[in-house]
């Protein structure tokens, strides 16, 4: 009787000092930045936007959707390179954002596609949801710029 106690104490003392000294790793830790939506042209109706993402914390998270309540049809898109240097978006269902790291979107990379319901002005703020397996929704505002600024 007094071996499975004993194991049990000693189990409890291993797992409370790794814990404390921060070996079991903490939560994720998103804040989202730099929020832009690019002023559609062409005619175009559809558009692009893109936040800067940074996880501070000790375990990653995963980027699942993004919304809007001005926007219809807002989905994560990623640009790859096929033969030939051919360029292509593609959607993709979610993003990793790993533990103390930053994910920069970008018109080459990852952003967010999105058809406003009304046209927009340089300067205008759009809302967005950013939600995270982890760390929940991140509501945020990007801000209306021409491309390429």
């Amino acid at each position: 009787m007094v071996a499975p106690v004993f194991a049990c104490a000693v189990a409890l003392a291993g797992l409370s000092a790794w814990v404390a000294a921060g070996a079991a790793g903490g939560p994720a830790r998103v804040a989202v930045g730099d929020g832009r939506v690019f002023l559609p042209y062409g005619g175009k109706a559809e558009t692009a936007a893109f936040f800067r993402i940074t996880n501070s914390g000790e375990s990653g998270d995963t980027l699942l959707s993004v919304g809007s309540p001005v926007a219809d049809d807002v989905m994560l898109s990623r640009t790859v390179e096929r033969a030939g240097n051919v360029e292509s978006m593609r959607m993709v269902d979610s993003a990793a954002v790993p533990a103390r790291s930053v994910l920069r979107m970008a018109p080459e990379g990852l952003d967010v596609m999105l058809r406003p319901r009304r046209p927009l002005r340089v300067g205008d703020e759009v809302p967005f949801v950013l939600r995270f397996r982890h760390a929940g929704d991140v509501r945020v505002r990007a801000v209306v710029v021409r491309p390429g600024s």
